[in-house]
């Protein structure tokens, strides 16, 4: 580019200025004017200048130096080399994001297949455990429509659970409601200790304001806590008697110890907040500026436990002789097997613990005799069934999530909807207290007929679910001759729910001994907590024993 152009400068130099050694006149012009053929002449291979503006072909324009053009020549090849060079550094920038696309593409290719295998691979093995087709259009099972616990749903399941729900819209606003008590920081008359705020010079001219007299003006209330790990020193003596009898206070065989309050504390954070021992270590560790070890902790659950024991066989005793219970039951890995939590509940009594059956054995255990003054409600877990009692009340929560499902799986049919419109019916005349004889005869009839009817030419799961109604169904409306008992075993659910965080929050149960620790001082603090007193103060009760 720049020898093209000094080329043309030569060129015009030596037309209009020889060379010395010549007769050198000085061309005396008004108007140079630059002609496409000359162009051409001077550089038929740069085509560039036949379209530049100071060249266009018919141009003509003043001109009294050469090196004037020249230089506006040159100026204009600088741009346009400095452009084209920007646009390389451009075309090199994207050809380097093209490749790095192309490897992520490659990468994202190669997680695809591996998808596609993985589900070929379980749509296979749900082939051979059920014999169902993988592209079947039934409606996935979650804890909305089922018995599926939340924990084990999918998260397009849990999605939809939250959602979705079989609760009616109250139509009140959310929030606290009109003549909602609340819970407004409030203040005490007599504070533990009174700190005086008073002003020690002027402002103004800075003059010491010791001896001034001052007037309140305003007053607050700081609520706080304090952590403060304090160690008390107990000495014992001994007196003699006139008689001669040395008397003596009973004292511990130990050097050091912790406190009651400390080891309620630990019992507290471990089975009512559920954490694991080592972060309970840690707390106390931050807190109160004294290290603890994780066997240490574990020691003060088991002193807690073995104290909890006479508290713990009173609250079965109460529980063998109430007119109404809930029970329930839900797996628990101890170690590196699967165990089982069951509970038995009322409205003032929570009792729960740890067997390794699901049956009878696990029962009979601690209900030998069964519950023969009880109604019991349940979900149809066998066993229940087995026991000798009262009466029984199945969980009619778990029937409407069935039968939501079999909405889900035809959207045709009636039949599941007539059968969830008649409990929702049997549930509004309890709650409204409009239950006469006559209502729940009418009741009690109509489901007779509904399950009678033929669900033949329905999908099986509708049958299935007819069937195990059948097996229960002079235990469906227990609730409606009977005001004390509940139509669901959601408190039963809510009781063993505990287990379920706790082992999500720190793993499995190690030992036995643990598992059934935990089960214990549970049931103390839940049967605490339903007769109004504090969790805390309970598992402190029975530390101080």
């Amino acid at each position: 580019m720049y020898k093209s152009c000094y080329s043309l400068k030569q060129s015009l130099c030596l037309h209009f200025f020889p060379p010395s050694g010549h007769s050198r006149q000085r061309a005396n012009f008004t108007v140079f004017r630059i002609e496409d053929s000359a162009l051409r002449d001077v550089n038929p291979d740069f085509p560039v200048l036949q379209n530049m503006p100071i060249f266009a072909g018919e141009m003509v324009r003043p001109c009294k130096d050469i090196d004037n053009v020249l230089q506006q020549i040159c100026q204009r090849l600088r741009k346009l080399e400095k452009s084209d060079s920007e646009k390389t550094e451009e075309i090199g920038r994207l050809n380097r994001i093209i490749n790095q696309k192309n490897v992520e593409i490659h990468n994202l290719k190669t997680e695809l297949a591996k998808s596609k295998a993985r589900v070929s691979e379980l749509e296979s093995q749900l082939d051979e455990n059920d014999g169902s087709s993988p592209s079947s259009d039934k409606p996935e099972k979650n804890s909305s429509n089922s018995s599926v616990p939340p924990s084990k749903e999918s998260i397009a399941a849990h999605e939809l659970r939250r959602t979705k729900s079989l609760r009616k819209p109250s139509g009140r606003p959310s929030g606290g409601q009109s003549g909602h008590k609340g819970s407004t920081l409030q203040t005490v008359s007599t504070p533990n200790r009174i700190v005086r705020h008073e002003p020690e010079y002027c402002k103004c001219c800075g003059r010491p304001l010791g001896d001034v007299k001052y007037r309140k003006i305003r007053k607050t209330q700081v609520v706080d806590i304090k952590f403060v790990m304090e160690t008390t020193e107990e000495q014992y003596y001994e007196k003699v008697c006139e008689c001669g009898c040395v008397n003596n206070c009973d004292a511990p065989n130990c050097r050091i110890k912790y406190g009651d309050n400390l080891r309620a504390l630990i019992t507290y954070l471990s089975v009512v907040q559920c954490m694991p021992f080592k972060r309970i270590a840690e707390l106390i560790s931050d807190l109160c500026a004294r290290k603890i070890s994780e066997g240490t902790v574990q020691n003060i659950l088991k002193e807690s436990s073995k104290k909890a024991s006479s508290a713990y066989e009173e609250i079965r005793k109460k529980v063998e002789l109430s007119p109404v219970a809930g029970a329930d039951e839900t797996g628990a890995a101890v170690g590196k097997e699967l165990h089982w939590n069951w509970i038995f509940q009322t409205d003032l009594l929570t009792y729960v613990y740890q067997m390794k059956s699901r049956g009878m054995e696990a029962i009979d255990s601690k209900f030998p005799n069964g519950l023969p003054n009880t109604t019991l409600v349940t979900d149809r877990h066998r066993s229940y069934f087995n026991m000798k009692v009262k009466n029984h009340q199945v969980c009619l929560a778990h029937l409407l999530r069935n039968a939501e499902y079999l909405n889900e799986l035809d959207t045709e049919q009636n039949w599941s909807r007539r059968f969830i419109h008649l409990i929702g019916h049997a549930i509004n005349i309890r709650r409204n207290r409009k239950i006469t004889p006559r209502k729940v005869k009418i009741i009690k009839t109509k489901m007779k007929k509904l399950l009678g009817e033929s669900l033949t030419h329905l999908d099986d799961e509708f049958e299935k679910f007819k069937k195990g109604i059948l097996k229960v169904q002079e235990y469906l409306f227990t609730f409606l001759s009977d005001m004390h008992v509940p139509y669901d075993n959601n408190a039963s659910e809510r009781g063993v729910r505990k287990i379920k965080i706790k082992q999500k929050v720190s793993g499995c149960f190690r030992t036995d001994g643990g598992a059934d620790d935990f089960a214990k001082l549970h049931s103390i603090a839940e049967t605490a907590m339903k007769n109004g007193n504090s969790k805390f103060k309970a598992i402190l009760a029975v530390v101080r024993q």
